[in-house]
């Protein structure tokens, strides 16, 4: 009990999460921060910003071998899946990862995304180094990790996406919007229930009661008829738009990631647009990896595992 009143988490190298009473406080280490605001600084524009060197390059192409096994997993049990958040990005304007990313993010509509649940909760047949957990310890979140039992730093967050029980035009979406914001950041559920319910089971049930009491109203949603889309409650991300027609996400389209081709949304640049704004302009921070220290002597010591892996047959 005493963790959900006070913890520091140390797990992300590069920052030190602090937890009060359910309230998050991330604090970036100034030498990363610093290598942050240089990138931010000396480039005008994303084109001119070298790739990625090193150890966070060995993690990008690491993490490019795990989202091809992921998507040879999806075909083959045809699940559709597109690349998301920052992953478009890198996609539409780098071809690739941005240059400081280091991990994958995928949307998922969520029958596709409960049934990835029940077939591999248990294990990946063929990918026995591959494992499924939740990321919530007990705090205002619940959505799907992919990881590696023996490269802690390896990972794909899948985003469930919901239908809404109509198509909404662009004030609808607003209000939509706004009313997911004002769920997900209610005092009560991100100080309160997380504080009591510290379970992927409890956390996900309570989502699933949010979705269908506050958002959908009990409605169930014709699917046949593409009503609108919004992001799962399970991930409450901090941009300001959570509604899309589905005509933004399908049809899927392939286009060119790094040395592969990877699925996006239709109309991938309105997404991006609607979730990042002026999505070509360079951030004026966050131009560092956010999950993996990238110096030398952790280069050294997953230097190996690293290479076996990218070069892994499958």
């Amino acid at each position: 009990m005493l963790k959900n009143i006070f913890s520091i988490d140390t797990s992300n190298s590069n920052n030190i999460i602090i937890h009060i009473f359910g309230i998050k406080i991330r604090h970036v280490k100034s030498d990363i921060k610093q290598k942050g605001k240089e990138i931010s600084e000396k480039y005008s524009s994303p084109d001119a910003i070298p790739q990625a060197t090193g150890l966070l390059r060995d993690i990008q192409l690491a993490e490019l071998k795990l989202l091809k096994i992921f998507d040879k997993i999806c075909f083959e049990n045809n699940f559709q899946y597109w690349l998301d958040f920052g992953n478009l990005l890198g996609a539409i304007r780098h071809k690739g990862f941005i240059p400081w990313d280091d991990d994958i993010d995928v949307g998922m509509l969520r029958d596709d995304y409960e049934e990835f649940i029940k077939r591999f909760e248990k294990g990946i047949p063929g990918f026995e180094d591959l494992y499924l957990e939740f990321n919530n310890n007990g705090k205002d979140k619940c959505f799907l990790k992919i990881l590696h039992k023996n490269l802690s730093n390896l990972c794909i967050d899948i985003f469930p996406y919901d239908y809404y029980y109509k198509k909404t035009n662009d004030q609808e979406k607003q209000e939509l919007s706004n009313k997911i914001f004002k769920i997900i950041k209610n005092k009560w559920n991100v100080l309160f229930i997380p504080f009591f319910i510290n379970s992927p089971d409890k956390m996900r049930k309570r989502f699933e009661r949010l979705r269908n009491n506050k958002i959908l109203q009990n409605k169930i949603p014709d699917k046949s008829s593409h009503p609108s889309l919004f992001y799962g409650l399970d991930y409450p991300h901090m941009h300001g738009n959570y509604v899309f027609d589905y005509e933004d996400i399908f049809p899927l389209k392939k286009v060119k990631y790094e040395d592969g081709e990877f699925p996006v949304p239709n109309r991938a640049e309105l997404v991006l647009k609607k979730t990042f704004g002026n999505y070509m302009e360079i951030p004026q921070k966050d131009c560092y990896p956010r999950h993996t220290n990238t110096d030398e002597a952790l280069a050294k010591q997953l230097a190996d595992k690293m290479n076996n892996f990218i070069n892994q047959a499958f």
